[in-house]
C-alpha cells in the first residue's frame, strides 16, 4: 500500500495556513466513520493499528480528503493506561466508564504516576500507528494527547470535577498538576523523541467547552495548564477544539482564549459558526493575522440534504476563503453521517474552491 498522494494535500494545507493555495483544503475527524465504512467492530479497529491506519488512509483517499490524518479515541489513551476502565461496545467508539471513575477519593491521586509508554495501556498502539503512518505516507505524523481538563473529567467524572473546583480547590489543583507534570508532559516528550520532526502536537479538549464549563473555569483551570505544557514541550503544542462561543454575549471573548492556546489559527465549528456567522470568524482572524478553519457540523452532515450541504459549504468558502489562509473541516464524521453529503462537500469544493489562477491569486472561482 502506498499513500504518498497525501503529500500533495499536506503541502496544500501548509500553503493554505500561510497564504493562498491552488484550492481550499478539506480534512476531517472521522475515525468512527471509517470504522463503519470498513464494517469493523470497535475491538478490531481501535486495538489494531495495522488495520486502523491503512483503512483510514484508504477511506480518506476514496472520498478525496486532502489531509491523511489518523485519529482515534484520543480521549481514552492516557486515562486507560492509568487504570481507568474503558468500555468497548459492539457498535460505537470506546468510552470511559462514567459510572466507575479512576479517582474516587483523595488517596486515588497516587494512581496518577508516569506510565511506561513502551508497555502500558495502548501507548504502544499509538506509537505503532504513528510509525505506520510515516511509512505509508512519507509524512511526519500529527502527535496527539488528551488535554488536562478533559483527562481530569475522564478519570474523575465531569460532575465531580466541577464540584471539586468550587468546593475542594486544593485537591483539584493537585489533580491537575499530577495530570500535567506526571502524565501529559512526559507523554508528549516521549512522542517528540520518537518523531523529532513532527510539526503539530494537538491536544483534544472538547469537555472544556461552553456550556459544560464557564469562562471563569476556562481561564483558571483550563488555559494555565495548556500554557504550562507549551512552555515545557514547545510551540508545536496547541489545543484548537473548544466550542460553545454562541452562548456568549461576546464570542470574541472565546476567540481570544482560543488563540492563547492555539496561536496559529482560529477554529470555529457548527453550530457556533452557523449561529454566529462565518463573517465574524473571518474578521477576527484577519484582525489578528491568523489562519481560519471552519468546521461543518456533525449533526448537519448527518441530517441535511446534499443541496443544503452545498449551500452551506459554498457560503463558508466564499467568506472564509477570500484572501486565502483558510481550510474546511468536517466535524466528527460517524455512523450517522450521510455518505452523499460527504460527496457533496467535495463536489462543492471542486466547483467553487479553486483560486482563479490570476497573478495575484486573490479570488476564488465562482
Amino acid at each position: 500500500m502506498n499513500f504518498l498522494c497525501f503529500q500533495v494535500g499536506a503541502k496544500r494545507l501548509e500553503k493554505a495556513m500561510e497564504g493562498i493555495p491552488d484550492r481550499i483544503p478539506v480534512f476531517a475527524q472521522m475515525h468512527e466513520f471509517v470504522m463503519h465504512e470498513l464494517k469493523l467492530s470497535p475491538s478490531d479497529f481501535y486495538l489494531n493499528p495495522d488495520v486502523l491506519v491503512p483503512g483510514t488512509l484508504e477511506v480518506q483517499k476514496r472520498y478525496g480528503f486532502d489531509m491523511g490524518y489518523i485519529d482515534y479515541d484520543i480521549y481514552n489513551i492516557e486515562a486507560e493506561a492509568l487504570g481507568q476502565k474503558v468500555i468497548y461496545s459492539d457498535d460505537s467508539y470506546p468510552d470511559a466508564d462514567r459510572n466507575d471513575p479512576l479517582v474516587k477519593t483523595h488517596d486515588d491521586l497516587k494512581k496518577i504516576d508516569t506510565p511506561d509508554f513502551l508497555s502500558d495501556g495502548r501507548f504502544p498502539f499509538v506509537d505503532r500507528l504513528n510509525i505506520l503512518f510515516k511509512e505509508l505516507t512519507g509524512l511526519e505524523p500529527t502527535l496527539n494527547f488528551c488535554a488536562p481538563f478533559s483527562l481530569a473529567a475522564n478519570i474523575r467524572g465531569i460532575e465531580r470535577l466541577i464540584y471539586d473546583i468550587y468546593e475542594d480547590p486544593y485537591f483539584t489543583r493537585e489533580l491537575f498538576e499530577r495530570i500535567t507534570e506526571n502524565v501529559l508532559v512526559p507523554w508528549i516528550l516521549f512522542q517528540k523523541k520518537r518523531f523529532p520532526r513532527a510539526a503539530a502536537i494537538v491536544g483534544s479538549d472538547a469537555t472544556a467547552s461552553i456550556p459544560i464549563i464557564n469562562m471563569n473555569i476556562l481561564e483558571e483551570w483550563v488555559v494555565p495548564y495548556i500554557i504550562r505544557i507549551r512552555e515545557i514541550c514547545g510551540s508545536e503544542v496547541y489545543v484548537p477544539n473548544w466550542v460553545g462561543e454562541r452562548y456568549l454575549k461576546d464570542p470574541e471573548e472565546m476567540f481570544e482564549k482560543k488563540l492563547t492556546v492555539c496561536p496559529g489559527f482560529l477554529e470555529g465549528q457548527d453550530p457556533d459558526v452557523e449561529s454566529i456567522g462565518p463573517e465574524r470568524y473571518k474578521r477576527y482572524a484577519e484582525e489578528h493575522d491568523v489562519a481560519l478553519i471552519l468546521g461543518v457540523g456533525t449533526r448537519f452532515l448527518a441530517e441535511s440534504t446534499p443541496e443544503e450541504v452545498i449551500q452551506r459549504v459554498k457560503h463558508y468558502i466564499e467568506v472564509g476563503g477570500k484572501g486565502g489562509r483558510f481550510a474546511l473541516y468536517l466535524c466528527n464524521l460517524g455512523k450517522a453521517t450521510s455518505r452523499e453529503n460527504v460527496k457533496a462537500v467535495f463536489e462543492t469544493i471542486n466547483m467553487y474552491g479553486f483560486y482563479s489562477g490570476e497573478s495575484d491569486r486573490d479570488f476564488l472561482q465562482y
